[in-house]
């Protein structure tokens, strides 16, 4: 355990883990591209092409900071090394105090040699430190390759969903925490989706309710991710059967000389495919077999997977009807699914509304500034879920007794929401071309 080391040596421990997570984040930011592969990673293997015009790299040139020093000279005045380099500083010295802040209890608020003592603490603050790392790490990932090419790859949130629900499945006090009056004085417990109501010991998630509901937010997560052509606009029956024929992508029973290579389902859908019958099962499994709190964090995670996901998915689903364009990519979806299921519906709603806020200034400063009117939004609702869990405190004490105390009345409250937001948004697209002048 990271807290039985002496403090130097934990230090220079997570410093150097700090180094080898950022090495991988960059790796993954410009392997991962869809658009444009950029050879600037030094962990990158170079084509052919590639390593005539850059050379061979060495090993100084993968020495964090220093490395990227070095590779100034394949990037003349482009400055694109300047990110990347940034990003393993942010890493080499923020994961210490990462850690620092978890161990001093900064989720609950305490200050540094302030925390009471607590049974189980530093167990507690090591898986806390540990997951919302990973996290943050696949937050990082996604938000620079959606400023870059305006979209979030499978690669992330595919995996980090699943990592997200094996770690609640396992680790319960993987979930945020709040403070608890117990018999012998205020104790730590982490929330669960019925939080901050108490938790009956016969409640229908131990029921084949909670089975099936766990199943169905699965499947309709993998389901969502096949790659297909869906034309609704040609009516429903057609829009069913495209969709079926674009997922499974029957062989043509016509031939040609210039079909050389029959259609077979896309890559991505045979390991959906594999995810799904293996998924299914270990669910029906850990229903059966796991104690009563792991069960109930797997839920958390799968109502928060459901909460946050489906939040995005409804005003993809309103916008994109209302004003008759995408005004949000489905890697949203996925990213905020994502963001769910390691931190609960609770904390995703909050890092939602924090995302809003700070897309919103940063919108308006691009329009004035630059005329564009065009705003990844992935980068801010992971700056909205970062910032929510590092204000997990003032955003529990704030809400518990009245926005999230509404419980399963909450989504009634974001339905209302959604047909409001289809109601104004032609209202202020309307404003927008009247005063602005242009429909952008």
């Amino acid at each position: 355990m990271l807290a039985n080391l002496p403090a130097s040596v934990c230090c220079v421990l997570l410093m150097g883990i700090g180094a080898v997570v950022s090495a991988a984040i960059n790796w993954a930011i410009y392997s991962w591209s869809v658009f444009s592969r950029r050879p600037i990673s030094p962990w990158m293997r170079l084509l052919e092409e590639e390593q005539a015009t850059l050379g061979d790299r060495t090993w100084l040139d993968r020495i964090p900071v220093y490395g990227w020093l070095r590779l100034r000279r394949h990037h003349d005045k482009a400055w694109t090394w300047i990110r990347p380099m940034l990003i393993d500083v942010v890493w080499i010295v923020g994961l210490p105090w990462f850690w620092h802040w978890q161990l001093g209890g900064g989720l609950l608020g305490f200050h540094a040699g302030n925390l009471p003592a607590f049974a189980q603490w530093n167990s507690y603050a090591e898986i806390w430190f540990w997951s919302h790392t990973l996290l943050i790490a696949l937050l990082f990932i996604a938000t620079f390759i959606d400023f870059d090419e305006r979209l979030i790859p499978d690669q992330i949130t595919v995996p980090g969903t699943i990592a997200g629900l094996c770690i609640a499945a396992a680790w319960p006090a993987s979930r945020l925490p709040e403070m608890a009056a117990g018999p012998g004085g205020k104790l730590v417990e982490w929330i669960s989706f019925r939080s901050p109501h108490p938790f009956p010991a016969a409640h229908w998630c131990f029921s084949w309710l909670g089975l099936a509901l766990a199943i169905g937010v699965f499947t309709i997560w993998i389901l969502s991710l096949f790659p297909r052509i869906s034309p609704f606009h040609l009516g429903f029956g057609k829009g069913i059967k495209f969709t079926l024929a674009s997922v499974l992508r029957p062989k043509r029973k016509t031939k040609c000389v210039l079909r050389t290579v029959e259609r077979a389902p896309f890559g991505l859908s045979k390991i959906l495919v594999v995810i799904l019958a293996v998924g299914l099962p270990l669910l029906v499994l850990s229903w059966m077999m796991l104690p009563a709190a792991n069960w109930i964090s797997l839920m958390g995670a799968v109502i928060g997977m459901a909460v946050a996901g489906g939040l995005i998915w409804g005003i993809r689903l309103v916008g994109g009807a209302v004003l008759g364009m995408q005004v949000m990519g489905f890697g949203d979806v996925t990213l905020m699914a994502m963001i769910g299921t390691f931190i609960g519906w609770q904390a995703s709603v909050s890092g939602f509304i924090y995302g809003i806020i700070a897309a919103m200034i940063c919108a308006m400063g691009l329009y004035v500034f630059f005329r564009d009117s065009y705003l990844a939004f992935g980068p801010y609702l992971a700056f909205g879920a970062v910032l929510s869990v590092f204000r997990w405190h003032q955003v529990w004490v704030n809400g518990r007794h009245s926005f999230f105390a509404f419980g399963p009345w909450l989504l009634l409250v974001l339905l209302v929401s959604l047909v409001l937001m289809a109601v104004l948004l032609p209202v202020v697209r309307r404003l927008k071309v009247s005063l602005l002048g242009a429909d952008q």
